[in-house]
């Protein structure tokens, strides 16, 4: 089916009191097992790529192209609900590239920049894509992360809901990203803790839809709390690279008779298929998790 709009499914997403997963992809079978547990699940979905952990490089030489074509491709073919997003983009023209090349949604990583720069490249943006028909992604606050295994909280920031209604008004985003006690990268045992009441504040001052970043270290009981709290997209990436890198590793385990059947062939033989299928799982687990399994409109 066509592309829908990302407004429009949160918008549904927000009145049914369920999130939409964005479920980041690194290659094309992982977008492929995307699809196939959004359409298993009868769910709609967010499908994309995104910048924090890809080279910048090969991104703006050709890889938005790509991966935009072959989304864009996949979700005009499915037969639910799909909005694709260039995520977390490092600049206003690196995030303008994804206009015209797929995406019906964008987002710049904008966590350190200084305010006058956040509004002026935001409200750019906004006006670029909305020229164009594609919606805008915006955050406020700053993340802690993971990093070598240990949490950095260095230059983590809450959102306030002062900061988060100033932003929403002067950029106009189409919905925001905010900083609530969720982690990026979480690769380890720690547990984020997300501050429920400051979601609903948030809430009360912007009237757009809320996202949560981070969802792979965040717990299923707080996700399904952040839900009802007004979260109406969640995104994941860290975890699935783990789900499919494992599986693949476990298909890797003995010696490949023939490679030629192992690797690209999509029969069963397929190690990467085969992977593909652990990662559809995790994902379906997480469908239900948010509540979107069975919210698709056939």
């Amino acid at each position: 089916m066509p592309l829908v709009p990302l407004p429009e499914l949160l918008s549904h997403a927000g009145a049914n009191k369920y999130a939409v997963g964005y479920f980041e992809s690194w290659d094309v079978y992982s977008l492929q097992a995307t699809v196939a547990a959004a359409e298993a699940s009868n769910s709609p979905v967010i499908i994309g790529i995104g910048g924090l952990s890809c080279s910048h490089e090969w991104l703006q030489s050709g890889g938005i192209e790509i991966y935009g074509a072959i989304a864009a491709s996949l979700a005009a073919r499915s037969s639910v609900p799909i909005s694709t997003l260039f995520n977390e983009a490092d600049s206003f023209r690196e995030a303008a590239g994804g206009l015209g090349a797929g995406f019906n949604s964008v987002m710049m990583h904008t966590q350190g920049w200084d305010q006058d720069k956040l509004l002026a490249d935001t409200a750019s943006l906004v006006a670029a894509s909305h020229a164009v028909n594609v919606a805008v992604e915006g955050e406020i606050g700053a993340l802690a992360e993971i990093k070598d295994g240990v949490l950095d909280a260095a230059g983590a920031s809450y959102t306030s809901p002062e900061a988060a209604e100033l932003f929403v008004r002067e950029t106009g985003v189409d919905c925001l990203a905010v900083a609530v006690g969720n982690v990026h990268f979480v690769t380890g045992s720690h547990v984020p803790t997300v501050q429920v009441d400051l979601i609903k504040q948030i809430g009360e001052a912007v009237n757009v839809p809320l996202v949560l970043h981070g969802g792979s270290g965040t717990p299923d009981d707080q996700t399904q709390r952040a839900v009802q709290a007004g979260i109406t997209k969640i995104n994941v990436g860290t975890k699935l690279k783990f789900v499919y890198g494992n599986a693949l590793v476990a298909e890797l385990g003995s010696t490949v008779d023939d490679p030629n059947l192992a690797f690209g062939s999509r029969f069963e033989a397929d190690v990467n298929s085969r992977a593909g299928v652990a990662l559809a799982k995790e994902i379906q687990r997480l469908m239900d998790v948010f509540g979107s399994t069975g919210q698709a409109k056939r």
